[in-house]
């Protein structure tokens, strides 16, 4: 994607996209760029790629990698970052051993703020439009995710289900490759994994895609081989440092997603308002009924 620059918004948080693909020279350039946008632009490709330990080719062949025509162009789209993103003072500072959960609260609410951020300016409109587009008509939805993306997972299929989609969660290996070989060419599988590396998600949707299923990625790594498996991809904001998990980092990120997408459908879904009203009314009286048992004993 060099023919056109990409939005200067969101530009650090593409990077951490990326870093995971990047060779280790490419990576070393990335990090100088994401740690201080604004003072990088002040730099000649020489002094980049003398800080970088590197060739002034590799720092060319980064500035592709992220989207732009060359160097020039990439110090530009840095010089415009604003002022108060040139140094990603949240994500930067780690929970310390000595830190009360006052300040880890402040810490966490200041890092999660800083990922629902950068996710929403990683957001491609178009590729957004579509998998909503996708999901309104499909069939049969299926969601795979391992541990804590199998959570969002979950979290996905319940949503979709309150309004009447056929979607189903699978957060186990042998279970999702069952359901991806039944898939068809009027179902979406939906792969979800932080890393675009954890097995139990890429098989089932490479499995899916096999079947003719529409695949698509939720992952914070836009080189993965799940992004690569997938049709398309919905990115996501999140690293991990010291105490912070990749499970933290990304959850969050990953749920922004999830309910851009519910709301999303719900609003092309003609049937979403009646369901609710249906799945809510439904559980209110089970729960009336619990508690009139309750109170008869």
């Amino acid at each position: 994607m060099t023919s056109e620059a990409p939005a200067t918004a969101g530009l650090v948080a593409r990077i951490h996209t990326l870093i995971g693909s990047l060779s280790p020279a490419e990576a070393r350039v990335a990090g100088l760029i994401a740690e201080n946008p604004a003072g990088t632009s002040q730099h000649t490709i020489e002094e980049l790629a003398q800080q970088a330990s590197t060739s002034t080719a590799t720092v060319v062949r980064t500035a592709k990698r992220l989207g732009y025509q060359g160097y020039p162009q990439l110090r530009l789209a840095l010089a415009a970052q604003p002022t108060g993103q040139t140094r990603e003072s949240s994500l930067a500072a780690d929970v310390r051993d000595e830190d009360n959960p006052y300040t880890v609260l402040q810490k966490l609410t200041a890092f999660e703020r800083d990922a629902i951020r950068a996710t929403s300016e990683l957001a491609d409109p178009a590729v957004l439009d579509t998998v909503v587009g996708l999901l309104t008509g499909a069939r049969r939805i299926d969601v795979y995710g391992i541990g804590a993306s199998g959570l969002v997972a979950m979290d996905l299929s319940q949503k979709l289900q309150r309004i009447g989609l056929y979607c189903m969660a699978h957060t186990e290996h042998d279970a999702g490759m069952v359901s991806a070989v039944l898939l068809g060419s009027d179902d979406v599988a939906i792969g979800i994994s932080h890393t675009g590396t954890t097995p139990g998600t890429l098989l089932p949707l490479r499995r899916a895609r096999n079947s003719g299923a529409t695949a698509v990625a939720l992952t914070g790594a836009s080189g993965s081989a799940l992004a690569q498996d997938a049709e398309h991809t919905l990115l996501t904001a999140g690293r991990e440092l010291g105490f912070r998990s990749a499970a933290m980092a990304s959850r969050t990120s990953q749920l922004l997603i999830v309910d851009c997408l519910f709301v999303a459908v719900a609003q092309r879904t003609a049937s979403a308002r009646d369901a609710l009203m249906k799945t809510h009314d439904a559980i209110s009286s089970a729960g009336d009924r619990r508690q009139m048992r309750k109170e008869d004993q």
